[in-house]
């Protein structure tokens, strides 16, 4: 019996400790629960990454989750930060920073390195909404190979091309490193899917097209195939961009100016995995290590998933001595034989053209030199290139109410490589505002490009909008062809557009009444006034006034040639004389009107006695059944109109695009908001 006492004892004596161990095993566990709810609750959305480079081990990523001071985050060759508020901005934000001290070809592919992985998951969610919802087991995916060959084949002939010149040729040599940031990327995304263990099959070829979507257009008319919308593409692109120079008063009274660039950008709403970047990359002339850091180190851009330029063609290039600002409209070719001049193995594409000029140039003319070297014929663009540091320099500057129009000599340069025709045309400006706008407009086998300050600032505005302001550019894409068969909707000067720009610029004088005139859609009211019937055939979308009679076009909302397509951004970047800041804000999602809410007009129930006392008046009896019954008969009479007093109001609103509501429901959108009812946003970056 002892010795069972004895055990008993022991088992009593073990199990009360055990119970204290789990009382406090258990206490701990609360504890961490709730500590690790306080992190949660502290953990900011910033996903940082530093890429490190040694001779002997190579690259090496390390992940420093979020709730960091950015600041702090170790640079290594290369550090970068992804913020994830597209669902409550509309924008993510990546901001890539790169350590000059290393040779430039280690830091490019150490950028795109640390951007690929920490992007991994938004380039797979946008690659699924768009390339491969188009070319995957589809009717397309032939056609989407042949694309896909002709890419690679361009790569490959410009990284070995670009490679051998780079020690020598700053032009190269910033060719060269977009080929191997690029390649960083593409490794970047590969690990970070391998690191998730996610099933998911990375491709180059994708990564290739994600960077040259704003060429595809001529591309597939070079290869003779059909991947785009050919009705949405034979119109004139529906982005547009505008400049505005207007008088402000400042706090202490005086005056100064004030200078705006904005852009609306056109898309596929499945495209609208929107990325705002800022890459500070600290590269140098040429490969040689001794050479000189490139003029713009810094540059901002609207971007998408994968692709390491705008694509929008939308940049703010921050350099110590010149900050511009420049802009890219699409132009469409309506002649058949230019498609000759479109090459993109014997002529360099846009990309790592428009990588080159904003690294390298430092004013307006040497930037449209740049762009127009050994021109692809791909991505047809009205730039506008805006120097603020010059506009900043302008004193005692008075807007003249006549303009004047372009009247420098034009020098035209001439080349012939490889069957491919290129003509440059380049016009001066010897004005007092010389060397503040730029105009740059591009086609295959032609440039053509005029310093356009004073003309601007005697206007007071300048807008883009898909129409050749060169004569020249208009007869070589048959614009004015165009013109004559389709009417005014061809009209650089007498277009809808054009029209809306020149009647309301005197009122867009602050970025709330530029915002206003940017983003301005009345289709509703447009579609009621025209009665508009429905259409079969190519020219019908000539004559939906929604794409081309609006500035914030929605293809969602037309009658006829319905897409999930229109404007997907606005952007404006301003500046006062005089003051050195640069204000930037962004709008993501296709234009929309606040809708005012039923409850926001009250009944005004006092109006009902009167009404229902004279009903009273003329009956000698009335009993209380009566009274209650005129009383819910007159609130409900007031309450219909009400209802129709609003809807008159809010007949021609535009209500935000929401997929759960439309019909493009079923269209790939993952890891999209549902619905697109953005303000403004503006980013702040850290380093």
């Amino acid at each position: 019996m002892s010795k069972i006492l004895k055990v008993v004892g022991a088992s009593w004596l073990q199990t009360k400790i055990s119970s204290y161990i789990l009382g406090i095993l258990g206490v701990l566990a609360i504890l961490a629960l709730f500590v690790g709810q306080i992190e949660r609750i502290q953990e900011d959305g910033n996903y940082a990454a530093t890429v490190f480079y040694s001779e002997k081990t190579g690259y090496r990523i390390e992940y420093w989750g979020q709730s960091n001071e950015l600041a702090n985050i170790p640079k290594g060759v290369a550090r970068a930060h992804f913020r994830t508020d597209i669902d409550t901005t509309g924008w993510s934000l990546v901001e890539v920073e790169t350590d000059g001290s290393y040779p430039d070809e280690i830091q490019a592919y150490a950028a795109g390195i640390v951007e690929g992985a920490l992007t991994w998951y938004p380039i797979h969610t946008h690659l699924e909404n768009t390339i491969r919802a188009k070319c995957d087991d589809t009717p397309l995916e032939k056609q989407c190979n042949k694309l896909k060959d002709a890419l690679d084949k361009s790569v490959d002939t410009w990284k070995a091309y670009a490679a051998e010149r780079a020690s020598s040729d700053p032009y190269w040599h910033q060719v060269s490193l977009y080929y191997t940031q690029m390649s960083g990327v593409y490794t970047g995304w590969k690990h970070g899917v391998e690191r998730r263990m996610y099933e998911y099959e990375t491709d180059i070829s994708d990564l290739y097209w994600l960077n040259s979507v704003n060429e595809v257009l001529e591309i597939q008319h070079k290869l003779n195939i059909t991947i785009n919308d050919a009705a949405l593409d034979s119109l004139p692109g529906l982005s547009s961009a505008f400049l505005r120079i207007a008088n402000e008063t400042t706090e202490d009274g005086s005056s100064t100016k004030k200078l705006f660039v904005a852009q609306n950008a056109a898309g596929r709403y499945t495209s609208m995995t929107r990325i705002l970047k800022r890459y500070k990359l600290n590269y140098h002339s040429t490969s040689n290590e001794e050479s000189k850091p490139v003029p713009g180190i810094s540059i901002q851009f609207s971007s998408y998933p994968g692709s390491i330029t705008s694509q929008d063609e939308f940049y703010i290039v921050k350099a110590e001595n010149h900050e511009m600002v420049v802009t890219g409209t699409p132009l469409r070719n309506y002649n058949n034989k230019l498609w000759k001049d479109v090459n993109i193995t014997e002529q360099l594409p846009i990309g790592p053209r428009i990588t080159a000029a904003n690294h390298l140039a430092t004013n307006v003319s040497s930037w449209s030199h740049l762009l127009a070297r050994s021109n692809s014929g791909t991505a047809c663009k009205q730039w506008l290139v805006v120097d603020f540091t010059r506009f900043r320099n302008i004193h005692n500057y008075t807007l003249r109410t006549e303009a004047k129009s372009i009247h420098n000599e034009p020098v035209t340069e001439r080349t012939v490589n490889e069957d491919v025709r290129h003509t440059v045309v380049y016009r001066g400006n010897n004005g007092h505002a010389k060397g503040i706008v730029g105009l740059i407009e591009q086609v295959p086998g032609l440039t053509h490009s005029a310093d356009i300050s004073d003309l601007f600032m005697e206007k007071g505005y300048w807008a883009t909008y898909g129409l050749p302001f060169f004569k020249d550019v208009a007869e070589t894409t048959h614009i004015n062809k165009m013109e004559e068969k389709h009417g005014k909707i061809f009209s650089e000067s007498e277009s809808p557009r054009a029209i809306i720009f020149n009647q309301r610029y005197k009122n867009a004088t602050s970025l709330s009444s530029i915002i206003k005139l940017m983003r301005n859609n009345n289709i509703i009211a447009i579609s009621r006034v025209n009665n508009e019937t429905k259409c079969d055939g190519n020219d019908c979308i000539f004559g939906e006034k929604g794409y081309w009679e609006v500035l914030g076009a929605r293809g969602d909302m037309i009658e006829n040639q319905r897409e999930a397509y229109g404007i997907i951004d606005t952007k404006v970047v301003s500046a006062t004389l005089n003051k050195t800041s640069l204000e930037f804000i962004a709008i993501s999602g296709p234009p929309y009107t606040e809708i005012q809410s039923n409850d926001s007009i009250p009944i005004n129930k006092g109006n009902l006695a009167p009404i229902y006392t004279k009903e009273f008046d003329n009956k000698a009896n009335i009993n209380g059944l009566e009274i209650r019954d005129l009383v819910k008969q007159q609130q409900e009479e007031a309450e219909q109109e009400r209802k129709e007093t609003l809807e008159l109001l809010n007949r021609d609103v535009v209500q935000p695009f929401q997929w759960s509501q439309s019909e493009f429901e079923n269209m790939s959108h993952k890891g999209l908001p549902d619905k697109w009812a953005f303000g403004k946003f503006s980013p702040n970056w850290s380093w």
